[in-house]
């Protein structure tokens, strides 16, 4: 998917920039604001950000959001100015590659949103449709390929509203969105297919366990069904299916445990599976949560650094989607 275009949710301001505007991009900095009102200064800090961001200054982008946003008296920001800032910080931050940051902001930038009362208008619409849009990449890097798709669908429908409106700014997301789409169909379908390939090889091991043979060969075919098992219920994690991802993810344990070795990495990994598919499921969130919290401590005694930081990650993950997806059904 490509990058969100941040000037598509640039609120309008309050004040003419074209000036100010001109100035930054000439000379690539903030202009004197020595003598300005308070209202025309925030309104030049906002196009310095826009610049910023465009320019791929992030460290400069971020200081100055954070310079706003944490400010003092943030509280005076207007409600778009304040959500397009934490919208502008989630792009930054999936560019980044921190996805939990910018679910963090997302977060941020929709408790903005649902403080306004006009929800048609084309500035509120066009940072909800961001939001979408950066949730669906989001959730589409990190394997969710239903919640991505679903999410696209609601920034598609919105950006082909408002750019039935206002062609010239909406435009490039809506192709950026139509295009996006087609990507996650493609990536579905190949899904599937990899998915036979893993069922096909699933009943081959089970076949060969059930017509017996040496310890060896036994052994080797329990290890391989073991594996693809973990491979079938990461398919289901990211097409969405919780309930049969916890079923695949149960039995790889329980074959696992045949083996009779000492609990180690790969009972962690697919531990951390079976968690992730119970939080998918309305009625076993809190068993997930409770599982992962247990993980913790067997991850730090066999100092899998990148599986306590994806426990920690899910644990923090899973508040902040709970968060989210209360902000938008009360949009929607």
């Amino acid at each position: 998917m490509k990058p969100l275009l941040l000037e598509s949710a640039f609120p309008t301001l309050h004040n003419d920039m074209t000036i100010a505007v001109a100035q930054i991009e000439s000379t690539g900095q903030m202009p004197v604001t020595e003598g300005l009102e308070p209202p025309v200064v925030l309104d030049m800090t906002m196009s310095y950000v826009l610049f910023l961001v465009k320019d791929q200054r992030t460290t400069a982008a971020m200081q100055a959001i954070e310079y706003l946003v944490y400010a003092d008296d943030n509280d005076r920001l207007p409600l778009l100015y304040a959500s397009w800032l934490w919208l502008a910080r989630m792009t930054l931050m999936i560019a980044d590659g921190q996805p939990t940051l910018a679910l963090s902001s997302a977060e941020s930038a929709l408790q903005q949103l649902t403080e306004i009362t006009s929800k048609k208008g084309e500035d509120f619409q066009a940072q909800l449709a961001g939001i979408l849009y950066n949730l669906a990449m989001i959730h589409h890097t990190t394997g969710d390929g239903s919640r991505a798709a679903k999410e696209l669908t609601r920034a598609q429908k919105l950006y082909e509203r408002l750019a039935s409106r206002n062609d010239a700014r909406f435009s490039a997301m809506l192709l950026y969105a139509v295009e996006a789409s087609t990507d996650i169909i493609q990536s579905r379908t190949k899904q599937m297919n990899v998915l036979a390939h893993y069922q096909s090889t699933t009943e081959l091991y089970t076949a060969m366990l059930e017509q017996g043979g040496d310890a060896g060969q036994t052994r080797e075919a329990l290890t391989a069904l073991v594996d693809s098992l973990k491979n079938e219920g990461d398919i289901m994690l990211q097409m969405g299916n919780g309930r049969n991802a916890v079923k695949y993810f149960t039995k790889a344990l329980r074959y696992q445990k045949k083996l009779g070795e000492p609990l180690g990495h790969k009972d962690l990994v697919l531990s951390i599976g079976l968690a992730k598919g119970l939080m998918r499921l309305i009625n076993r969130r809190a068993a997930a949560e409770q599982l992962l919290t247990s993980l913790l401590p067997l991850a730090r005694r066999l100092q899998a650094h990148n599986e306590v930081i994806e426990i920690e990650n899910l644990l923090l993950g899973k508040n902040k989607t709970n968060s989210i997806m209360t902000l938008l059904k009360g949009i929607f």
